[in-house]
């Protein structure tokens, strides 16, 4: 692609699940922008995709309303050709997730600096009603002068709440505060500043305070759970500063601070009472060694590879002697060392400091002396040589007494001796194990194959859990009444491909597709049914009342409004120009006010 509209393609900068931002020049002024493309075409319905592009451009005009040197300007938006293209500020820098994800994290002072443009340009956004609702380190560009700026106002809230084909959600809900979570009306802009300190606890430790395998799990963690104390995962921060994140990450927004600032200001002023604290990389909390340990216990691989092999040499050595020890006591149960023997004098420091190699002598001991036993075990049965017994020939199997009564030798040893324990056991001819029999040989055969564990059965149903916006929605499967219920909600699904629709009074009704058992939980925020009004007046500047309320907005501005007839007033000093209008779901009505010359 080399052009879109009058702006030509330089490059591209990245790719989304929806579409592709690419770097463009406006030939006009010869600008530099950013221009992100969305298929609308991968939706299937029209009538969701109708939907999807009405909300854009709707919330792409409220965003476009922001001016502030911590939020990237939208310039324009279009459509054309199942694409919509929204024109916004270049930012030549990359993402804060990014950075997050390099071995070597910002120094300090960059990341408080992070924190306050970010703060600033959220309670900006706050004071004119606007509430991001999709906070993460993805839609935070750092400039190559250092200036943060905030994306996708507007814009990321509305990609984030689609689904895709199989029903799963878009992005991570990692950042998500619980009031959103739970599908509250009314959310405030303490819902950003919860986002924002899961981003500065992440940066602080190098981990999420919130982490789960399964979504309903995450987001149970996030509305019911408490986080790991930040010092836990590192040691060099304080008290201080856990105390600033437990009440920015409160799971009620009322318990958290007023603004982003105020929580960014706590933030700093803690930081400067805990000398020596730095911020950890991604995943560098898991090298830590663990609090309270007595000594360093060295990993596998860094025991001497030579030493280690002496050392099991050594013990192997010793199974010989063990064999022979354990073939001239009685058969008895094989005792199971639990301490080693005393090694030489060389080894005795190595011994009593590496704990990880007492435990492989340990095993490796109890493996010869297994071993030695098995074979001396054995050797019970074996015929003594013809030397050692008497010329006679051997007596039927019938004639011979029974293993537990063995009849002794004469032997020549004399009276007054003392039995030979050696020799009293080798005088004792034992009868040869007796053969198997075919019959228990395909019996054990049989036996063995039944124990043999089979593949488990594909499961033929499985437990979906719903959980809609607002709360009380109504969802139904696959267009069967019976297979309904209201979200939240837990509903079991015969294994398979299913669609679903969930509606509420005042919203639009939103389907989408999942895959039992693959999919096991969904969150489905509805829109609330609204059509757009847009008011001009010559000249500009002037006041609107809306319903008989006073907007804040002066012309030329657009309202966005609730289905049905509103009465809307245009003031210019003492006059005033009234009228009605038919506000539609989905709909657009423009009026112009004119007073003339």
């Amino acid at each position: 692609m080399e052009r879109i509209g009058r702006y030509h393609i330089l490059g591209e900068v990245g790719r989304g699940a929806m579409g592709i931002v690419y770097k463009a020049q406006d030939p006009a002024i010869g600008r530099t922008i950013a221009i992100k493309s969305i298929r609308l075409q991968d939706l299937t319905d029209q009538a969701e995709r109708d939907r999807l592009r009405e909300r854009l451009f709707r919330e792409a005009q409220s965003a476009g309303i922001l001016s502030h040197p911590n939020i990237v300007t939208i310039y324009d938006i279009a459509e054309e050709d199942g694409m919509a293209y929204i024109f916004m500020e270049f930012v030549n820098g990359p993402p804060l997730e990014k950075m997050l994800l390099s071995a070597q994290t910002p120094d300090k002072e960059t990341l408080l600096s992070i924190f306050r443009q970010t703060a600033a340009a959220l309670d900006y956004a706050h004071k004119k009603g606007i509430v991001h609702r999709d906070i993460k380190p993805a839609n935070i560009m750092i400039h190559e002068d250092g200036a943060a700026k905030v994306t996708d106002f507007g814009v990321a809230k509305i990609l984030s709440q689609q689904m895709t084909l199989a029903g799963t959600m878009m992005g991570t809900p990692s950042y998500m505060p619980p009031e959103q979570i739970q599908g509250e009306t009314g959310v405030s802009g303490r819902a950003d500043q919860f986002s924002l300190g899961v981003i500065v606890y992440e940066t602080l430790t190098g981990e999420k305070p919130f982490v789960a395998d399964y979504l309903p799990t995450l987001l149970y963690k996030i509305v019911r759970e408490d986080f790991l104390p930040p010092q836990r995962l590192n040691p060099t921060l304080g008290s201080r500063i856990e105390a600033v994140l437990r009440r920015a990450l409160a799971k009620k927004a009322a318990d958290r601070y007023e603004t982003c600032g105020e929580f960014v200001a706590a933030l700093s002023a803690a930081c400067g009472e805990t000398p020596g604290w730095n911020p950890l990389p991604q995943g560098a909390s898991q090298s830590i060694p663990t609090a309270g340990s007595a000594q360093k216990i060295p990993a596998l691989e860094q025991v001497e590879s030579e030493t280690l092999a002496e050392t099991v040499a050594e013990t192997a050595s010793a199974a010989p002697v063990a064999a022979k020890a354990a073939a001239v006591a009685p058969p008895a149960p094989l005792p199971i060392p639990i301490t080693l023997p005393p090694p030489r004098d060389p080894r005795q420091r190595f011994e009593s400091n590496h704990v990880l190699r007492k435990m492989i002598l340990t095993g490796v001991t109890v493996a010869a002396l297994a071993l030695g036993g098995f074979f001396a075990f054995r050797s019970l049965y074996t015929p003594l040589p013809r030397e050692a017994a008497k010329p006679s020939p051997p007596a039927p199997a019938a004639a011979t007494p029974p293993a537990t009564q063995p009849t002794p030798v004469p032997s020549p040893a004399p009276a007054q001796t003392a039995p030979d324990p050696k020799s009293e056991a080798k005088a004792e001819p034992l009868p040869p194990p007796p053969a198997e029999k075919p019959e228990a040989r395909l019996d054990a055969r049989t036996t063995d194959a039944a124990r043999t564990p089979r593949e488990p059965a594909p499961p033929t149903e499985g437990v979906f859990q719903l959980t809609a916006t607002p709360t009380g929605s109504t969802a139904v499967f696959d267009r069967n009444p019976e297979l309904s219920c209201t979200a939240p909600c837990s509903i079991t699904l015969p294994a398979g491909r299913h669609t679903f629709s969930v509606k509420s009074n005042g919203y639009r009704e939103a389907q989408r597709i999942i895959d039992i058992p693959r999919d096991t939980g969904l969150i489905v925020n509805l829109e609330k049914t609204a059509g757009m009004l847009s008011v001009t007046s010559n000249p500009p500047g002037l006041p609107v009342s809306i319903d008989g309320r006073q907007e804040g907005q002066k012309t030329p501005a657009s309202f966005t409004l609730p289905p049905g007839q509103h009465r809307v007033e245009v003031t210019k000093g003492s006059d005033k120009q009234a009228f009605t209008v038919d506000i539609h779901d989905g709909g657009t009505v423009t009026r112009n006010v004119d007073w003339g010359q």
